[in-house]
């Protein structure tokens, strides 16, 4: 009855450490008495315990955390410090410079990998998300940032006087310079770890192309290698004379060619997802199988012959409202490639006389086997290596021949 009518702190954790100890039924209840009277507290905090603290801390600072520690048994303050690691970072004010990159590689790489085993070698990965407009006063520099970081050049970022803040807030205002809407992160990981370590934070507006994330990029390079992080953690060099040289080079469809210091490009798949996805639902399509053109209304004619999809599902697949919906172009073009398997009947029909249909199935089926070799072995954890070799061989097939027609 006592359960029932009042909310015990961490019951589930007062009766595991009570079974754990081998304590009798009696002296279970009374333990359960004793925290719904406020006498007993139990303790041992689990990771999501000090994932929900560390939300509450950031979200609503000391005092909230402190007040749900006392009624809801949240790690505290003091808790949390011992158990997690805090990573400091040093935000971008105004346009990149050497020492956003420097102090961060400092402080959040190399500090902290003091007597740790170098690994085999480094991902550099960079992406963007979305952020609060608003622009903020950082008292430790007495400095405002979240403005973009492309054109917070023509303020000067410290607050000298009361017209100083007066003349960034017309600046503002006049759109010459803006506030960020998204924050550009440059990461690094080492392989065989799961840590990422941040080495730039700076806000964007979103008018950045290629050729900036380029310059970033190669920046970066520069600055891992200024600060001393290639040798502390760095990837070895692949020479001729190395023995996996001649395992490698013998590997069809491997490309072996480096840039400087051994560093390769990798591409994040995501973004070719949503290449495809925002081809299809523009009124000018894919073209294919001698101008058959593969658009949303195309689509739409023929989705709906799936049973798991009615008209009004594939209006919802084919017309984002997100275009960053990377869930939804997976489920795009999972359904094209299910279509396309599905229709082997009417393909195989040489006597067919509906002609049109039969091309149409034939230039979707094309898709679907491009779609596929690109799809699979992202999402289909289960394929074994072997298996995810010719999915790969095909895609770079396709990559191959799009090179040399462009």
């Amino acid at each position: 009855m006592a359960i029932s009518e009042n909310d015990i702190p961490r019951l589930q954790q007062v009766i595991n450490v009570a079974l754990r100890d081998g304590t009798s039924i009696h002296k279970i209840v009374n333990k359960l008495e004793d925290a719904l009277k406020g006498v007993y507290c139990p303790r041992g905090y689990g990771a999501d315990d000090l994932d929900i603290a560390t939300l509450v801390y950031r979200l609503g600072g000391r005092q909230l955390l402190f007040a749900l520690n006392k009624t809801l048994g949240l790690p505290s303050l003091h808790t949390l410090q011992t158990r997690s690691v805090f990573t400091s970072i040093t935000p971008t004010i105004g346009p990149i410079v050497n020492q956003n990159f420097d102090d961060n590689i400092r402080s959040i790489v190399l500090n902290t990998r003091i007597g740790v085993t170098s690994p085999h070698g480094v991902s550099l990965m960079v992406d963007e998300m979305a952020i609060e407009e608003m622009a903020i006063h950082y008292p430790r520099y007495n400095k405002i940032g979240g403005l973009c970081w492309k054109h917070s050049s023509l303020i000067d970022p410290v607050l000298h006087t009361y017209d100083s803040a007066v003349r960034i807030v017309q600046k503002i205002h006049d759109g010459e310079v803006h506030l960020g809407k998204e924050v550009m992160v440059i990461g690094a990981v080492c392989f065989g770890e799961e840590e990422l370590y941040p080495i730039l934070v700076a806000p964007t507006c979103k008018t950045k192309d290629s050729k900036d994330t380029e310059i970033m990029l190669a920046r970066a390079i520069q600055r891992w290698s200024a600060t001393g992080a290639d040798q502390i953690i760095g990837p070895n060099p692949l020479s001729m004379h190395s023995p996996l040289y001649g395992i490698l080079s013998n590997m069809p469809g491997l490309n072996t060619f480096t840039g400087d210091d051994e560093i390769t490009l990798d591409f994040n798949f995501k973004h070719i997802f949503k290449c495809f996805c925002t081809l299809i639902h523009s009124p000018a399509g894919i073209t294919l199988n001698h101008g058959r053109l593969i658009n949303a209304v195309m689509l739409a004619h023929y989705l709906v012959w799936l049973p798991a999809y009615d008209e009004a599902s594939i209006v919802k697949l084919l017309h984002l409202d997100d275009p960053q919906d990377v869930p939804r172009a997976v489920k795009l073009m999972s359904a094209i490639i299910d279509f396309s398997k599905s229709q082997h009947a009417i393909l195989n029909d040489s006597f067919s006389s509906d002609i049109d249909t039969r091309a149409d199935l034939a230039s979707i089926t094309l898709l679907s086997s491009v779609i596929e070799s690109i799809l699979i072995p992202f999402i289909n954890v289960d394929l074994l290596l072997m298996e995810q070799l010719p999915y790969h061989v095909q895609k770079r097939h396709v990559q191959h021949r799009e090179a040399t027609a462009s």
